[in-house]
């Protein structure tokens, strides 16, 4: 499978973004209930945690500030999820790629810009949420918070589900806050937008 990958960069905000290169973008709106779309066509105001196409005629998209997206790429499809720390505790990610091999192989998957594990504070109540394959990706602070990574929980998950192939693409968007937005370093409302589509 061909592919292409885009990430906006400040000054731009992921959500004036309509078309890519002048082919438009399809952006998917999270819910937090696990909701996969499939599409083949531009929906207005589309709301899913992670959507998946075959089509060569549109990206997929969606808007971050924090948050992980998490690219999957099978043998005749792509998906894209919104991989915060409520979707990967649904399982978002292992049903997005259950989904897509109900027709098309994965063969890997790959993890965009997000937060690091050095930045990302959250509360006990989040870590007690969780089951005791993701206490790995925990680490406590003396203040009773603990630093989530992001990034290890997803690829768990991932592993989980039989993606044997896991890339990284490097950047955190507190400690690169010169080129991403960052909702948690600067309490904007900007948004950095992640895409993909099939190439002929």
């Amino acid at each position: 499978m061909k592919y292409e990958i885009f990430i906006s960069r400040k000054p731009l905000d992921g959500r004036d973004i309509k078309q890519i290169n002048g082919i438009p973008v399809l952006i998917a709106f999270p819910v937090g209930e696990g909701e996969i779309l499939f599409s083949t066509q531009i929906k207005i105001n589309c709301k899913a945690d992670a959507v998946v196409t075959d089509r060569t005629n549109h990206w997929i998209g969606v808007l971050t500030a924090d948050e992980l997206p998490v690219f999957i790429i099978a043998k005749e499809a792509v998906g894209l999820i919104y991989g915060s720390w409520k979707n990967i505790l649904k399982g978002t990610l292992f049903k997005t790629v259950k989904y897509i091999e109900r027709f098309s192989k994965v063969s890997s998957a790959i993890l965009g810009i997000s937060i690091c594990e050095n930045c990302y504070l959250v509360e006990r109540e989040i870590y007690d949420k969780f089951s005791a394959e993701y206490k790995s990706c925990f680490r406590p602070t003396p203040a009773g918070k603990y630093f989530f990574d992001l990034k290890e929980a997803a690829t768990i998950q991932l592993s989980i589900a039989g993606v044997e192939n896991i890339g990284i693409i490097k950047g955190c968007t507190v400690c690169n806050n010169d080129i991403y937005h960052s909702c948690i370093k600067e309490k904007t409302e900007k948004r950095i937008l992640s895409a993909i589509r099939v190439l002929k």
